[in-house]
């Protein structure tokens, strides 16, 4: 029972810890530069989302978008598994500290 919790706690934080942070990444922004449009990338590590439009001289263009899934699910796996690696390490150290606080006994002045 006890280790169907753990992996159950580490699940469960890598995958809101690892889709937060993918999305708060999206806040990244690359702008590249290309002669003739414009062009904005959004991620970080990798790109997953990009957005471009043609012809900097016309005044009504539109903006196009494309979602790059491999550098999303990237991100996501590296967020995740770096949510669930400080979950567990923020558990082991507090469990670490209980255990040696057991082991002490108090001290009678």
């Amino acid at each position: 029972m006890y280790y169907y919790r753990w992996s159950v706690i580490l699940t469960v934080a890598g995958i809101s810890g690892g889709l937060f942070l993918t999305l708060l990444s999206g806040l990244y922004t690359v702008k590249p530069f290309v002669i003739d449009a414009e062009v904005i990338y959004f991620g970080f590590p990798f790109a997953w989302l990009g957005a471009g439009r043609k012809g900097l001289l016309v005044i009504e263009t539109n903006w196009h978008y494309s979602f790059i899934w491999q550098g999303f699910i990237t991100d996501f796996i590296i967020y995740g598994l770096l949510t669930a690696a400080a979950v567990y390490l923020y558990f082991i150290a507090t469990t670490a500290g209980r255990k040696q606080n057991k082991a002490t006994p108090p001290s009678s002045s």
